[in-house]
């Protein structure tokens, strides 16, 4: 057994063994309530700055879970122990660096490129360039992150999508690549009319990938919660290879429109690599029974060499207002072992 591993199982507070989707009936409670009448949130609690973690991805070299939020540009550095993920001695939150003149807004995805350097994609979900970025950087523990923009056909892009779903805006929230490292796949959330009336989806956009740019889509693999969470038709939220490159491990979410305690969910499934790699189906491809179930909203996975996963989750501002000592400062995390 790794190191790693046996630290995670004697940290009891912290490593969670999570039902397998399983339908759990919150009361509703109100934010105007006093924090004594509040239940602590469902998941342990780390620390960040303005923070709603939207991406994560594990560093080998260094042992770090590595955090983007959707609200700055900082490269968040944790080690994972019997306290939790916690800021290692020494480090420090860095942002990236980007070069003069390129700006970069609401992050999104975050995956390891097989040389060991990291690639993070934006939203894409607003005409503002620093939206549409993807940025390839370096990580060494106590160092800032140079990150270059790697060029992406923009047009190709969000022409692929619009051929795929007919409505004209998109958000982008999920970021992998294969186990060669030629090819990225961008995950689609959600597709709308506008930004206004947004529809979730599971949509997973195929392009080439060198080292410095993304060619055009060669594929659109649309895929479907709907028929394994009865009916539900959850948001693509995270997407990464899994330990052995078999398949692709996949965080969908959802949040529905009043800020209750249910209001926040999601779940965790397992693709085949064929399913994203292959030939695209005509056809919608329904995704099978759920791994887990989850009582936040997931939108990072990291996923240890070992197999074990870490997940974070993006609460909003006000579902954070539900639960006792959920701080605007706090995200929460989840650590699921193999098997």
């Amino acid at each position: 057994m790794e190191p790693r591993t046996r630290i995670f199982l004697a940290a009891a507070g912290v490593v969670l063994t999570l039902a397998a989707y399983a339908a759990v009936a919150i009361p509703v409670v109100s934010p105007a309530q006093p924090a004594a009448a509040l239940r602590p949130p469902p998941y342990p609690r780390f620390a960040g700055q303005t923070f709603e973690p939207s991406a994560a991805a594990f560093d080998p070299a260094s042992g770090r879970v590595l955090v983007l939020s959707d609200k700055d540009t900082t490269l968040y550095r944790y080690e994972l122990g019997a306290n939790g993920l916690v800021l290692p001695t020494g480090e420090r939150h860095h942002p990236l660096r980007l070069p003069k003149g390129v700006s970069a807004a609401k992050f999104e995805g975050l995956t390891r490129l097989p040389s060991g350097a990291f690639l993070a994609v934006t939203a894409f979900d607003r005409p503002d360039p620093a939206y549409h970025r993807l940025l390839r950087f370096s990580y060494a523990p106590g160092r800032s992150s140079d990150a270059m923009p790697v060029a992406l056909d923009d047009d190709a892009l969000a022409a692929s999508i619009r051929g795929a779903s007919g409505l004209p805006w998109f958000k982008i929230e999920a970021l992998a690549v294969d186990r060669t490292g030629t090819k990225v796949l961008l995950g689609v959330r959600c597709v709308g009319q506008s930004w206004a009336a947004p529809r979730d989806v599971v949509y997973v956009v195929r392009c080439p990938l060198e080292r410095r740019r993304v060619g055009p889509p060669e594929a659109v693999v649309r895929l479907s919660t709907a028929q394994a969470l009865n009916g539900l038709a959850e948001g693509l939220s995270d997407l990464q290879l899994d330990a052995d490159g078999s398949s692709f491990l996949m965080l969908t979410s959802h949040e529905a429109t009043l800020p209750t305690r249910e209001a926040h969910s999601g779940h965790l499934f397992r693709v085949p690599a064929s399913v994203l790699l292959g030939p695209a189906a005509e056809a919608e491809i329904q995704l099978g029974t759920p791994l887990r179930g989850f009582l936040a909203k997931p939108e990072g996975l990291a996923v240890e060499p070992s197999g074990a996963l870490v997940v974070v989750f993006d609460d909003d501002r006000d579902w954070k207002h539900l639960f006792a000592g959920y701080e605007q400062s706090d995200g929460l995390f989840a650590v699921i072992q193999p098997g």
